[in-house]
């Protein structure tokens, strides 16, 4: 009995939502022959897996090819980990219900901090060892991560045999091609001459890290002379050629049931906290032709009832009301929906509203962060709470009946002073006579932006931050959504953690840790009894901050951005002089 008919007759009927497993997908590739195999992996569920943008962009690319092909592998939710475990079934792919360890590339997209216990739950699901160094070649797939998460890889470097930094769509190609024509006995070898021949390529086994002896880090070193002591990032100079020419339709709802066409990549603005803005730099725009001929494509070929016009912010698009020109007429026809997912604040005006009118409407997103004038000054985010007030009466003007902003609180410099401004921003706009939700999220540092070497907040100060809006925002006009700050302690620690961290994540997995980015499923004692096994307190890594001369554990991933271009934003956000 093969592995779909095992899964039919024993697992699926007694799961929770069997469509997640069961692959099926129209425009799925399923091509046993090809020379090079590639499974690329979100390490979350379906539903959340199958609505991130740059899988989707990767699996089209490699299917493309003649001679390589990629399937699709996700997380599995913890009735169907228990199912696979009980029937001795290892995780297999969508495609093909092939076993995910007779793949040659097993690659995951790092974009979440709170999925990293769920990578190891797949490579154990797959019968793979959890360490690198325990996974000879040929014998087991090279797993292969990138994303946001690789800018800083260390906390998973023990389980990676490879890294990509910066963007996948050349590389992706340039890697499997190496991998086919490479001749290699041992993994070493293997792994040398790929990150030789592929720009952006880290293998954190050619490398040694060194600590002081207070075990501080020191430096990451490479031990091969084929291993560059400092890895720069790809970047995808001509954007237009980003596309997807056969999407993948899913098979149940997911997260973001809609046809997404990329932009821009990069930002201008330069806020400090957004580790987002910081790497994909330089900026780059698509040309208004391809945007529409890809939009079109999809709405067609697709039959998709939304669009989303992805970038970190839809409105500095230098195009973006002639793009909504042309679109509206053409998607209104087809009764096709237009959305902009992130809109900067100061980016928003009555003509792009009035053009998103003509489709159908969903909810307006904006994201003020602060609302002192003094706090964004720090966090270089500028916006006017008039110009915010004035944007909703517009809104509502135009028939849109929901508003969500998104706030942070904990940012470097914040006081009660700032909470309390924020309370009375959504108390003004939440007479705008609309539904208002606003989010509010934990400041977490992260790696490769000015604010990487502030500490994060104390647990106490935030959480009596938010009892300020809970007390100060009236409930039965506003529907007030915060992230949990024990979550986001988590993964403050993971985004600028050290190579050390590996056995926090091993012990981790090992207490039970699973989705710990779902609150119902995040575990705080756990992940204290996982610190503990490893021997690590956790505010080594939270309650201090780093100096502007420490090494850093990500200072060998070049980002494109000098590390001196940070230390000077980081001291005028602080209003600090050059030299102490």
């Amino acid at each position: 009995m093969n592995i779909r008919e095992k899964l039919e007759k024993d697992v699926l009927p007694f799961v929770e939502r069997p469509a997640r497993y069961i692959g099926g997908e129209i425009n799925a590739a399923v091509r046993p022959d090809v020379e090079v195999s590639l499974l690329l992996s979100y390490p979350d569920l379906y539903e959340v897996g199958m609505s991130h943008h740059g899988l989707h962009i990767l699996y089209d690319i490699v299917n493309r090819l003649s001679w390589a092909g990629a399937e699709r592998t996700y997380a599995v939710w913890k009735d169907m980990e228990a199912a696979l475990r009980r029937q001795r079934i290892p995780l297999f792919s969508l495609e093909s219900f092939r076993p995910a360890a007779e793949f040659d590339i097993w690659g995951f997209s790092l974009q979440v901090e709170l999925t990293y216990t769920n990578i190891l739950t797949m490579l154990d699901l797959a019968g793979l060892p959890l360490a690198a160094g325990d996974r000879p070649w040929p014998g087991f797939p090279l797993i292969l991560g990138g994303g946001a998460g690789a800018f800083n890889p260390e906390p998973l470097a023990d389980f990676f045999d490879l890294f990509l930094i910066g963007d996948g769509e050349e590389a992706i190609v340039e890697i499997l091609a190496a991998y086919r024509e490479i001749g290699a006995e041992k993994k070493e070898d293997l792994l040398a001459a790929l990150v030789s021949r592929v720009p952006g390529l880290y293998a954190p086994s050619l490398y040694r890290v060194e600590y002081d002896e207070s075990g501080l880090f020191r430096r990451i070193l490479p031990i091969d002379p084929q291993a560059p002591a400092r890895i720069e990032k790809r970047v995808l100079r001509e954007l237009d050629s980003s596309r997807i020419e056969r999407p993948l339709i899913p098979v149940t709802q997911i997260v973001h049931d809609r046809a997404v066409v990329e932009i821009m990549r990069g930002c201008k603005r330069g806020c400090r906290f957004c580790q987002a803005g910081w790497v994909g730099r330089p900026v780059r725009e698509k040309s208004g032709e391809v945007i529409i001929r890809q939009v079109e494509n999809l709405a067609e070929e697709g039959g998709f009832e939304e669009v989303s016009l992805l970038s970190l912010s839809a409105g500095d698009y230098r195009e973006i009301e002639r793009m909504l020109e042309e679109l509206s007429p053409r998607l209104a026809e087809r009764k096709v929906s237009l959305s902009l997912p992130s809109l900067n604040v100061a980016s928003v005006n009555e003509r792009i509203l009035r053009e998103l009118r003509r489709l159908r409407r969903s909810g307006i997103t904006m994201a003020p962060e602060a609302a002192t004038p003094r706090l964004q000054r720090v966090i270089k985010k500028f916006v006017d709470a008039d110009y915010l007030w004035e944007i909703s009466g517009k809104i509502k003007e135009l028939g849109w009946r929901l508003i969500k902003l998104y706030f942070m609180i904990g940012l470097p410099t914040e006081t009660e002073d700032d909470v309390t401004a924020i309370t009375e921003v959504i108390n003004r706009i939440s007479r705008w006579g609309g539904n208002l939700n606003v989010t509010i999220s934990n400041f977490v540092p992260k790696a490769a932006t000015p604010f990487q070497w502030s500490p994060m907040e104390e647990a106490g100060s935030v959480i009596r931050k938010k009892g300020i809006l809970r007390r100060l925002v009236p409930s039965r006009r506003v529907r007030l959504k915060f992230h949990p700050v024990e979550l986001s302690r988590i993964e403050g620690i993971l985004a600028r953690g050290d190579r050390l961290l590996g056995s926090v994540l091993r012990a981790a997995w090992e207490e039970g840790c699973r989705f710990d980015g779902w609150k119902e499923c995040f575990d705080e004692d756990k992940w204290a009894r996982a610190f503990q096994r490893a021997e690590i307190p956790m505010d080594r890594y939270l309650a201090f901050p780093y100096d502007y001369h420490d090494a850093l554990p990500w200072d060998h991933i070049g980002t494109g951005v000098a590390k001196e271009t940070l230390i000077r934003e980081a001291r005028r956000a602080f209003g600090e002089k050059k030299d102490k």
